[in-house]
């Protein structure tokens, strides 16, 4: 429905109604956060912005920077590390690279997702920055590029350091950085074993084996931080990322990020109600070339409802009609907002889908004239 006002506002509104119980959920987990892939929305936040120790789970940081290393072609996935005697002293977890050898890249990348190897992270850091010190620096400048405002690294492996932290918060953002930026890569995260100095090691995630919508990242453990996973399914055309962390046990860790997953896959859901590019609605054009212009969407309109909500949201358009000549094609016109979302009204701008140059003077006599008599144009 359009509604035009005598300041010459146009409203377009789209309105639905059906009631739907949303049901809450709870978590064994003590810091959580669930975060669409595609709006970023957070759909679930138990402490999501509380510092917690991330142990292996800050090895995604580490494959971050191998990763951008790789498209930028500073080095290839032939490349290889020489490893030190302190990458092969490190304990926990480990690939079990031999000191005085090199490694390929592509195998490091293996050992630190398969395998989280500490070693591995080690050999990489010492491999881009010369020690791992220097590494650490490079970290925290990505991570600030990224937009992690909570996080601190001091080493590549997660190793337990006061001074080590991140966020649930800033981990999801993380995943969904390394996910959209690397799709060339991620399909390591899928890989449920790897055999390296004829030692196979299974992938720690515990995901990949019970929930067959799962495709990655990582999990983590210490005794301070207990047992924590930032994970991502997809279910459908819907990606969700989880991190959950401060629980008990292994089983815990799994059931626990399998329950707030399924919950958030069944209660929210994402509307595309324009893409890039489509004709949202027409406008007049007041002394131009031609008499109607369409407007169009500047990018993908999409958002995250909870499914409560799929039938009473509305979409209103809203721009100053009629529309000036001349007029220029790509420039906001005006915009459309969205109401009800996850994170309540959101706003998308409306662009002109051409360029209409100003008409000449019969024409502008003859459309000033068909405006005031007719309220509207004669092409």
């Amino acid at each position: 429905m359009i509604f035009y006002s005598r300041f010459l506002l146009v409203f377009f509104t789209l309105m639905f109604c059906k009631h739907v119980i949303s049901v809450p959920i709870s978590t064994k987990a003590k810091y959580a956060v669930v975060m669409d892939y595609d709006t970023g929305n957070i759909l679930f936040d138990k402490s999501a912005e509380q510092r917690i120790f991330p142990a292996s789970m800050s090895k995604l940081m580490t494959i971050y920077i191998l990763f951008e290393a790789l498209e930028e072609g500073t080095i290839t996935l032939d490349s290889e590390f020489y490893v030190s005697k302190k990458a092969w002293r490190k304990g926990g977890s480990k690939m079990f690279v031999e000191p005085d050898t090199n490694v390929k890249v592509r195998d490091l990348l293996k050992g630190i997702i398969v395998q989280s190897g500490n070693d591995a992270c080690i050999v990489v850091a010492e491999g881009i920055s010369g020690d791992e010190d220097t590494f650490a620096d490079l970290m925290n400048a990505k991570a600030k590029e990224i937009g992690l405002v909570n996080s601190n690294f001091t080493n590549s492996t997660g190793w337990p350091d006061d001074n080590h932290y991140m966020t649930p918060l800033d981990l999801a953002i993380l995943a969904k950085s390394l996910m959209n930026n690397f799709p060339n890569f991620y399909s390591l995260f899928k890989e449920k074993e790897f055999t390296y100095n004829n030692i196979k090691q299974s992938n720690r995630n515990p995901l990949l084996y019970s929930y067959q919508y799962a495709d990655g990242l990582k999990t983590g453990y210490t005794d301070i931080s207990g047992y924590s996973l930032a994970g991502t399914a997809t279910k459908g055309n819907r990606r969700l990322i989880a991190v959950l962390s401060g629980m008990d046990n292994v089983k815990e860790r799994k059931d626990e990020t399998i329950k707030v997953l399924e919950w958030a896959f069944r209660e929210y859901t994402n509307i595309n109600l324009f893409s890039k590019g489509d004709t949202i609605i027409e406008a007049d054009v007041w002394l131009g070339k031609k008499a109607i212009i369409d407007l169009v969407a500047k990018e993908d309109i999409l958002f995250t409802l909870k499914k409560k909500n799929t039938k009473i949201y509305n979409a209103k358009v809203i721009f100053d009609s009629p529309i000036k000549a001349p007029i220029v094609k790509g420039k906001t016109y005006g915009k459309i907002i969205i109401s009800d979302t996850v994170v309540g009204n959101i706003e998308y701008p409306v662009i002109a889908k051409e360029s209409i140059k100003k008409a000449g003077i019969f024409k502008k006599i003859s459309s000033a004239f068909s405006y005031l008599i007719f309220g509207g144009y004669a092409d």
